[in-house]
């Protein structure tokens, strides 16, 4: 897979591919630990602005939410303490590839917030190719990227419309 693969496919579009990946390795790696409320937060993006997302989003990236020994010493806005329970739970003693995978979905978010999209989204094209070739190392096949091309950069000026991806989930969808 290369940069140019995703020219023709909008901002929204490729977060769903980063996300389809991630769910890969998550039901490839993990296959006995219930991944739903995750899945059902990272595909809150895909009808939603992506900075209202972010805003949850960041709260249950390890790196973040690890950051304190409890809910109480946090200082956590958008996540409750049973979320942050189920999530800390869920993702404790997992491999810092986890928090990789989940900090390259914040930082497709990140790379053209509150701006216009310049280059045809490059930087964010190859955010998802980390993303890809974190699951090639792990020998884990690559979703089709056909699957997330209806959603097309002509769309909303780059950014594709918006759409509910659990229909795409491949957790949710079992």
């Amino acid at each position: 897979m290369k940069i140019s693969d995703f020219n023709n496919i909008s901002m929204n579009g490729r977060m769903a591919y980063a996300i389809l990946c991630v769910e890969k390795y998550l039901k490839e790696k993990y296959p006995d630990d219930n991944w739903d409320d995750l899945s059902k937060l990272m595909w809150t993006v895909t009808s939603i602005y992506w900075d209202e997302w972010d805003n949850k989003f960041i709260e249950i990236i390890p790196e973040y939410l690890f950051e304190f020994n409890s809910y109480a010493e946090s200082d956590f806005e958008e996540i409750s303490e049973d979320e942050y329970n189920s999530f800390a739970a869920l993702l404790r003693d997992k491999p810092d590839t986890i928090n990789q995978l989940l900090m390259k979905l914040h930082k497709i978010q990140e790379v053209y917030s509150y701006s216009s999209i310049p280059d045809n989204g490059k930087e964010a094209s190859q955010l998802v190719l980390d993303i890809c070739h974190i699951l090639e190392q792990s020998d884990i096949a690559l979703p089709d990227l056909d699957i997330v091309s209806f959603s097309n950069f002509s769309e909303r000026d780059g950014w594709g419309n918006k759409f509910d991806g659990t229909k795409l989930s491949l957790i949710l969808n079992k």
